[in-house]
């Protein structure tokens, strides 16, 4: 049978890896977010358990690496964000190739064509709108996408495109914090404010970037990613 245009791309990225991939209609943002684009793909890779066993039991594991002057080169989360950003740079020119237009959000190509904000560092468009709008989960207190499945534990590619995609159609998930706080309470510099997400609420709101040391606690003990490091313990 003939694949069309979302089957293909489905499989060249399941090939690669990649734990899910939705197709998004994002016709509900803004220009400036969307930037102009009908569409996206949005895609996931899944961090190991036995990696985030190790950073766990490091204590401050990226400053420790900073510190020690170590190569951060073979370090699981620089190499998925890395392949992710790869990825979506891939697919984005495959589609240009097909006569379609097609803009990665790579960390790369956003510094390079401006779209990053390295002043405020930030950009208009953050992968988790992508992924939450696509219904795989929801903006924790923590300020990441929260899922199901994988917890915080998963880097996101994006591509926005013209292409005709078959739209992935899924309800968004409300935040499933309620009255948890341990992202809150686990963040030692105090970075996070412990305000629910919405969809009017502000990075600065949920968090103060000028604390933030990207220690990773946030995302390795909320309880979402501990229920993901448990089962795979249990498989």
């Amino acid at each position: 049978m003939k694949m069309n245009i979302s089957q293909k791309i489905e499989a060249r990225l399941k090939a690669s890896g990649v734990n899910f991939v939705r197709f998004v209609d994002i016709t509900v943002l803004s220009g400036k977010e969307n930037k102009k684009y009908p569409n996206a793909i949005v895609f996931g890779i899944n961090f190991s358990a036995e990696y985030l066993h190790i950073v766990m039991k490091t204590s401050d594991y990226v400053q420790e690496m900073v510190r020690s002057k170590s190569d951060f080169s073979d370090d699981e989360f620089y190499l998925t964000e890395l392949k992710t950003g790869e990825l979506a740079d891939g697919i984005s020119q495959w589609l240009n190739n097909f006569g379609y237009k097609a803009y990665s959000l790579s960390d790369k190509n956003q510094v390079e064509t401006g779209f990053f904000d390295g002043r405020n560092g930030g950009t208009p468009l953050p992968h988790k709108t992508i992924a939450r709008l696509s219904g795989i989960g929801w903006i924790g207190k923590n300020n990441l996408l929260v899922t199901p499945v994988f917890g915080s534990a998963l880097c996101l590619g994006v591509i926005l495109t013209d292409a005709p995609l078959e739209i992935t159609h899924a309800d968004s998930i409300q935040s499933q914090c309620g009255n948890c706080n341990i992202c809150i309470n686990v963040c030692k510099p105090k970075a996070l404010k412990g305000v629910t997400w919405n969809v009017n609420t502000k990075r600065g709101e949920m968090l103060d970037v000028s604390k933030c040391t990207t220690c990773l606690n946030c995302l390795l003990f909320c309880p979402w990613t501990q229920n993901y490091i448990n089962n795979i313990k249990c498989l």
